[in-house]
């Protein structure tokens, strides 16, 4: 139902019929396999249509109730802001707040097929008590530098504390080699995250990576890597396209899951369940969903 005087409308699909595919569709977006706009979809979006934009959609990730230490409803969704189905990743924003646990955000920000990578910074606040080498020396950007960017989000001291001064998790380097980030460091350690015992977590800040190949600092962000459950050598990567490879990964939780990636020169998200992989102009399978 659209809502009269071009509101937005929020679209939620919690159910789909049995044997329903993953749709990836809501107006004009079309996101990658494993996301979606249905029950059926190993991580399942929301969709907005914004009827005074032109009928421009965009997608948030849908987050449970997260607990009895959920910080209020506004921070139930996560707008995101792109997908890379090349890395597995996409974007959400995380915008500043004073009040999100880190407990909860851990929650919130982790779930059955998706997890936050280990590109991404954490930005804490109040209470904390050091965190050795966990804390600001490999910052993505110094909790100083960070407390200027963010001079308008006024937040009171924390109940530990005498000043709202940061405390910046360091993440992985944006120019870290493929053997330094190694099994299990793709995702985000949350026990360093945790390790300082603050009281909030701020917001977050992640190096992405320009078409060009040019790093740039995103703040107020968060990157998200997904997966599917199971490993290649245990035969679940026939999930993946003909013309895909299948790559394992450990999961957050330490079991493993698996990525599929299309060969070098070819578009698509790898899966057989949605574009598979198609040479660049040859069309997409999503575009009937």
């Amino acid at each position: 139902m659209r809502l009269a005087g071009g509101f937005v409308f929020l679209l939620f699909l919690f159910f789909s019929a049995a044997g329903e595919p993953c749709r990836r569709r809501c107006g004009g977006l079309v996101v990658p396999y494993p996301l979606g706009f249905s029950g059926s979809c190993p991580i399942m979006l929301s969709c907005a249509v914004d009827d005074a934009d032109g009928g421009k959609s965009t997608a948030a990730l849908m987050i449970g109730d997260g607990g009895s230490n959920a910080t209020s409803s506004s921070d139930s969704s996560y707008s995101v802001v792109s997908f890379n189905q090349t890395a597995s990743t996409f974007v959400v924003s995380l915008r500043p707040r004073c009040d999100r646990t880190v407990s909860g955000a851990r929650r919130r920000l982790s779930g059955a097929n998706y997890g936050v990578t280990s590109s991404t910074g954490m930005f804490l606040r109040g209470g904390c008590h050091g965190g050795g080498g966990a804390t600001t020396a490999a910052c993505i950007v110094p909790a100083e530098v960070m407390s200027t960017m963010l001079r308008t989000v006024q937040c009171p001291a924390g109940e530990n504390s005498s000043s709202p001064a940061l405390t910046c998790v360091a993440s992985m380097p944006p120019n870290a080699t493929a053997a330094e980030k190694g099994v299990g460091l793709y995702f985000e350690r949350w026990g360093e995250v945790e390790e300082p015992q603050c009281d909030n977590l701020l917001t977050s800040a992640f190096y992405g990576v320009t078409p060009d190949g040019v790093f740039s600092l995103e703040l107020a962000m968060a990157e998200m890597g997904w997966w599917l459950n199971g490993s290649c050598t245990a035969g679940d990567g026939g999930r993946c396209a003909a013309n895909a490879t299948c790559h394992d990964v450990q999961t957050p939780t330490g079991g493993w899951g698996h990525q599929c990636r299309c060969h070098a020169g070819m578009d698509g998200d790898g899966f057989a369940a949605g574009d598979g992989c198609h040479f660049p102009g040859a069309g997409e399978s999503s575009s009937s969903l």
